[in-house]
């Protein structure tokens, strides 16, 4: 009876122990999360409304933040010093990141995705001169000067390609009745399926184009630009029932919608994105007059069908040098002459719908 006891309770205690387990497994787990995700849009709206100058203290409905001490967001040394005090209960997280006063600085990061907010404390003694550069080019000013207000959405930036962007802010110059900070960074928002991520190696893509618009079964090949070149790309679409795209970058408009075509560096998170919106063809037998004029000043025009229009409109802007178009024109009842034009012999054309 006594060792039934006792080998109950050791059967007990083990099954304790691996529930501990468990749990402290999952609470580790739940640990990695470092960012949050937004639920509600500013003031409740049905869409995302914030702008420039609000107070956002919550990131909204597709979106993501990560607080602005995050080890993925990298500060110029020797001049950003984290703030914290009693007042910094108002700052995402309780605290901030600093530039020190009367000095330039710059942080940096990298992110996948297509849009990014900067949150951060606006005071009336912040410099003016802070800017945002993204890939590169300068986008903007930080609007961190003004009356005082914390967690305040200070540059917005939108409609960029879905990939990984390196972002920069950059103080220029120090405000001559600068306290004790230039500026406070407090948070970054940035897509809700994106993410901060290390520096690239040096690797880089992008497409020849971002939007297509197809007609049912025409197609289009996109050009991926790749760093280096020799790196495979892997294609896909989000709804094959709508458009495909092969891997040679093909795509075949499938059925009216709209879907997403992907290009990515095979081995890394590195994307580039089209979006293709396919449409049923007008009626067949709805014509426009083609006019293309020559390179030696001669004029040809083609009555042509929309299929025809569309399938020339995609062959001139991806086709190039000596590549050529074959038009049909119907002579007389009984005979058709085929002419084929060459898309470096164009000098200009245009359309007239009737």
């Amino acid at each position: 009876m006594i060792n039934s006891f006792k080998k109950g309770f050791i059967y007990l205690a083990l099954t304790l122990l691996v529930l501990v387990g468990i749990s402290f497994e999952s609470a580790s787990a739940a640990e990695v999360v470092d960012y949050k995700e937004g639920v509600n849009n500013l003031n409740n709206t049905p869409e995302n409304s914030s702008v420039v100058g609000d107070r956002l203290t919550q990131p909204e409905i597709d979106w993501k933040r990560y607080d602005d001490n995050h080890n993925k967001i990298i500060y110029e040394k020797g001049k950003w010093v984290r703030y914290t005090s009693s007042s910094a209960s108002n700052d995402y997280k309780k605290g901030s990141m600093g530039a020190k006063k009367n000095v330039t600085a710059k942080m940096e990061f990298w992110f996948l995705g297509s849009k990014l907010n900067i949150i951060s404390f606006r005071n009336p003694t912040y410099t003016k001169d802070a800017i945002v550069k993204i890939d590169g080019i300068e986008q903007g000013k930080v609007e961190s000067f003004g009356s005082t207000q914390s967690q305040t959405l200070v540059f917005k930036k939108e409609g960029l390609n879905f990939g990984i962007h390196k972002v920069e802010v950059i103080i220029t110059s120090t405000s001559p009745n600068v306290d004790t900070y230039n500026l406070r960074i407090d948070a970054i928002d940035i897509d809700a399926n994106g993410s901060l991520v290390d520096e690239p190696n040096n690797q880089s893509i992008t497409l020849d184009k971002n939007l297509l618009e197809l007609l049912e079964g025409s197609q289009y090949k996109l050009t991926a630009t790749t760093s280096p070149d020799s790196v495979n790309v892997i294609w896909s679409s989000s709804d094959e029932s709508i458009a495909t795209v092969d891997q040679n970058g093909n795509v075949t408009a499938i059925h009216e919608g709209e879907a997403i075509i992907t290009a990515q560096i095979e081995g890394s998170d590195l994307v580039a994105t089209a979006t293709v919106i396919v449409k049923k063809p007008i009626n067949e037998s709805s014509s426009a007059i083609l006019s293309i004029t020559l390179v030696n000043g001669i004029t040809k025009e083609y009555d042509v069908t929309n299929k025809v229009l569309n399938d020339y409109l995609n062959w001139f802007d991806s086709a190039q040098g000596t590549s050529t178009f074959k038009f049909i024109k119907t002579i007389s009842p009984y005979k058709k002459v085929t002419e084929y034009i060459v898309h470096d012999k164009i000098a200009s054309f245009e359309v007239r719908e009737y």
